[in-house]
């Protein structure tokens, strides 16, 4: 369990202002100083609110993903919108928040490659992710045909969007290969 200690709203801003440091620098060339700075908060006020650098790190990516997977939710809930849609949106949620972006690459590399500091973090997190699309897919009845589950339709939908988001230049090309992407995978 962690241990939160002091100002929350200053602990939101520390963990905003560490998220661009880590995905500037990674984990490795990230150091206290150079989140504080960012931060503009001092050395010891950083060490206050957490007690080193995995703290922070491992603190920032809850915090990012948790915000991912939020939207993510709030996306599949979207009243009046179809399931195309609501899928779609679901993906730019988790899958497209910095394309288009500088953070683009370094969030990615810091998921993906921060095993150490994030233990089965990430991993619990897609799992998640892929759990409320296959719900969605599920809960709407359309599923497609042949022996393919909504798990497996979620999952081919996460791959199509992990690779779009390294191939587009925009979040507006990013969002139309998804529809194309969740118009196949759902085609009857």
């Amino acid at each position: 369990m962690t241990v939160t200690r002091g100002d929350t709203q200053r602990r939101e801003q520390v963990l905003a202002a560490a998220l661009t440091v880590f995905a500037t620098f990674g984990y490795r060339k990230t150091s206290m100083d150079a989140v504080a700075r960012a931060a503009d908060i001092s050395r010891p006020g950083l060490y206050f609110l957490f007690s080193g650098k995995e703290e922070l790190f491992r603190e920032t990516m809850r915090q990012e993903l948790d915000r991912a997977l939020a939207d993510v939710r709030t996306a599949l809930a979207a009243p009046g919108a179809d399931l195309d849609a609501r899928l779609v949106a679901a993906l730019d949620a988790n899958l497209g928040r910095y394309v288009g972006t500088h953070l683009n690459e370094g969030v990615d590399e810091l998921l993906e490659h921060g095993a150490a500091q994030l233990h089965d973090m990430y991993d619990d997190y897609r799992d998640a992710f892929l759990d409320t699309l296959a719900q969605a897919i599920t809960d709407s009845g359309r599923t497609a045909p042949g022996a393919v589950t909504p798990r497996e339709i979620a999952e081919v939908l996460q791959a199509a969007g992990e690779g779009w988001k390294h191939r587009v230049g925009d979040r507006a090309e990013f969002v139309r290969r998804l529809g194309v992407a969740v118009a196949v995978a759902l085609r009857p």
